[in-house]
């Protein structure tokens, strides 16, 4: 559906954090995408990199606490902008560097930032928002 301004509306979910939630979510994503953006590899990029985002809030934001997560998805003046918003607390930052230095896992965020134009991170302990920016166009 396309807004007054001449962008299409907004797409606004807020589920569960849980990981049987996540295919319903990408599936809407992919719905609204599919009119927001012409290219359709650009399309599957943000769709990836909103699916990591959410993911993530799941996995290490809520650790399976079912807590809201938050997605928006805007296309405004020629750019998509999804936001992805948990109120879940992540583990201090020591224990994700000694994490990592046994895992194979930690590249979410780099592959977010890889797909999009502009990627944010916000952490604070009221929970952590993840901002995905890209042309529409």
């Amino acid at each position: 559906m396309i807004g007054t301004d001449g962008d299409q509306a907004a797409l606004r979910i807020e589920f569960p954090a849980a990981a049987d939630e996540l295919p319903a979510v990408r599936s809407r994503l992919r719905g609204w995408l599919a009119g927001a953006v012409a290219d359709q590899g650009r399309a599957y990029d943000l769709l990836l990199a909103a699916g990591e985002a959410c993911t993530n809030s799941v996995e290490h934001g809520h650790r399976g606490d079912r807590g809201p997560v938050r997605l928006v998805a805007e296309l405004r003046r020629g750019e998509v902008r999804i936001t992805v918003t948990d109120s879940g607390r992540w583990i201090p930052r020591a224990r994700i560097r000694e994490s990592k230095a046994t895992q194979l896992r930690g590249r979410g965020l780099a592959l977010m930032r890889e797909l999009t134009t502009h990627t944010r991170l916000t952490i604070l302990d009221s929970g952590t928002t993840v901002e995905l920016c890209a042309p529409a166009a």
